[in-house]
This record gives C-alpha cells, sequence and structure tokens, in this order.
C-alpha cells in the first residue's frame, strides 16, 4: 500500500488565495486562516484593513465587473495563478418585507449573487485564457438558502435574517453546483459552505438561548467551525468533491 502524505494533503503554504469580504467578522478570520498557513493572502472589500497583516488588500466592490477583472489580472501578473478563490463577501439587510425597497433588494443581490458571479466568470475566462493549471472555489452561503429562519426563536430586539438573504444565498447553492459542472473540465473545483448562526455581541440572551435549543449540540457556531471544511476544500483531499454544499450548524437542519 502505498504511504499517504499527510503533510501534502492538508499543506497549505505559499497557495494563492484570494478571499472576498476579507475586513469583515467572518472574512478577516478566514484571512488569518490561511496567513496561519503560510499562504499567501489577497483579499477584496470595501473597508480599509482593521489591521495590520500581511494580506495584500484591494478596496473595491465585486458588482463591478471590470474592477474584479483588474484585481485578478494584478495577482496574475504578480503570482502566475491563483490557487483558492473564496467567495465570502456578503451583505444583509433587516427591514420588515412589507417595507422591502428595490435599494435593498439590489444590495443584497449585487453582492451575494452578483458579485459572485462576476468572481467566478473572471477568473474562468482568465484560466482558459492563460491555460492555468487548476483553482478551488469555495462559496460561502448560509443555513438560511437551506431553510427559512424560524421566526419564533426571535424577540422584538432582534433583528431577523430577510427573504432577500435567504433568497440569495440559495442562489449562490445553486450556482455552486451550476459552475462545478461548467468548470470541471478546467480542473477548477468548485464548493460551497453554509455556516449556522454564528454567535455574536448583538444577539439578544433571549435569541441566543432560543437558537440553542434547536440546536442538538446545543450552542451557536464560532468561526473557527469553519475551519477544517475550509481547509478541506482548499486542500487536494478534496480533488474528487465537486458541486457540494457543506452544512455547519451543529445539526439544527438534521431535524
Amino acid at each position: 500500500m502505498k504511504k499517504i502524505n499527510l503533510n501534502k494533503l492538508f499543506n497549505l503554504r505559499n497557495k494563492v488565495v484570494l478571499i472576498t469580504g476579507s475586513e469583515g467578522k467572518i472574512g478577516s478570520k478566514i484571512s488569518d486562516l490561511y496567513l496561519n498557513l503560510n499562504s499567501k493572502v489577497y483579499g477584496i472589500d470595501l473597508q480599509s484593513k482593521k489591521k495590520k497583516d500581511n494580506k495584500k488588500l484591494f478596496r473595491g466592490d465585486i458588482a463591478n465587473e471590470k474592477f474584479i477583472k483588474k484585481v485578478l489580472l494584478k495577482i496574475l501578473y504578480r503570482e502566475k495563478k491563483i490557487d483558492i478563490i473564496i467567495n465570502n463577501a456578503g451583505a444583509t439587510i433587516y427591514t420588515p418585507f412589507k417595507k422591502r425597497s428595490e435599494k435593498e433588494i439590489n444590495l443584497v443581490l449585487n453582492t451575494n449573487v452578483k458579485g459572485t458571479i462576476n468572481v467566478c466568470k473572471a477568473y474562468f475566462n482568465l484560466h482558459k485564457k492563460k491555460k492555468l493549471k487548476s483553482c478551488k472555489i469555495i462559496n460561502i452561503a448560509s443555513i438560511y438558502g437551506v431553510v427559512s429562519p424560524d421566526f419564533r426563536i426571535y424577540g422584538k430586539k432582534d433583528n431577523l435574517n430577510s427573504e432577500i438573504y435567504g433568497g440569495s444565498k440559495a442562489a449562490l447553492i445553486q450556482l455552486t453546483k451550476y459552475f462545478a459542472i461548467l468548470m470541471a473540465k478546467y480542473n477548477i473545483k468548485v464548493n460551497c459552505i453554509s455556516p449556522g448562526g454564528i454567535e455574536d455581541k448583538k444577539h439578544s440572551k433571549y435569541f441566543v438561548k432560543n437558537y440553542c435549543s434547536r440546536v442538538p449540540l446545543n450552542r451557536m457556531g464560532d468561526i473557527s467551525d469553519l475551519y477544517g471544511a475550509l481547509i478541506y476544500f482548499s486542500g487536494e483531499n478534496s480533488d474528487y468533491t465537486i458541486g457540494q454544499n457543506l452544512i455547519i450548524d451543529g445539526g439544527l437542519t438534521a431535524w
């Protein structure tokens, strides 16, 4: 039997990683993960850097197709490859459905759906044009692209996830499947991660208690709970895995 090289399977040293939404709550932690794994990390965000790190940040809107192509060309000029793309940028709104505005709808769809399409399309075209070898694309969706929020667990002061947010994340899961099939023959592997609720100081004690009562593991998620899936989808050990949506929610959607 051939000896298994575990170091090679999980080694992400010098991998070139592009993370959208790299300065947000989840994106900044994902950036830290890959920096700690000695990857070369590039970020895209509307915000400036929150802290000093070794990540190269491009400021701009992923809904802008020309901006995305320019960023990818700059990275490819410098690195000659992009090994991993993490479509993490996301937007949501919390106003009641009866007051939903076209501006709010466009904000969420432009970031969560159009932005992801822009990144995938721009990279796909450049990958073929420059005859690049391979890439792993990981989309960050949500359990609310799979199930509806349970309205009963929210207090009066809690922010209820909107219908357009859930709809955009459902679209992202479907895009994952579509792109996985479309890009497979070019050795571009596309998968998706759908986190459950991530604990946040903004959550009320009422919400946290009710949410945890719905989770078999009896707690909300932490961003670190995503690390194993990210490393798996980024490395060689997932080379035969495409088009999958890995739900990480402590069992909430298993009921």
